[in-house]
């Protein structure tokens, strides 16, 4: 079992599992995240993945959706460094990419 599979759950909820697992690993590579700051970047997308789900049981719109990435974008900035920050932002298209499994 995945690491995200417990919250995810399911057939594409193992493929969001697997878009954060390879967002996670490419992070840590490209901005040489600590173990906690790894840690920290799982949280905030266990609470991305979270939040997103609740919105879409819900009926949220897609200002909401946006939202919610941008507080995840918000939160990910938090746990970086200047130095992270910077690549990050450099990158952030290919993060999200990630993420959406594209």
């Amino acid at each position: 079992m995945g690491l995200f599979s417990k919250f995810t759950g399911g057939k594409k909820g193992g493929h969001a599992a697997e878009n954060a697992q390879a967002f996670i690993q490419k992070l840590t590579s490209d901005l040489g995240l600590s173990g906690d700051q790894a840690a920290q970047v799982e949280q905030a997308i266990r609470g991305f993945f979270a939040d997103r789900k609740q919105i879409k049981q819900s009926g949220g719109s897609k200002d909401e959706m946006r939202g919610s990435g941008q507080d995840f974008k918000d939160h990910i900035l938090h746990i970086l460094s200047d130095e992270q920050k910077q690549k990050f932002m450099a990158n952030i298209q290919e993060y999200k990419q990630l993420l959406r499994g594209r």
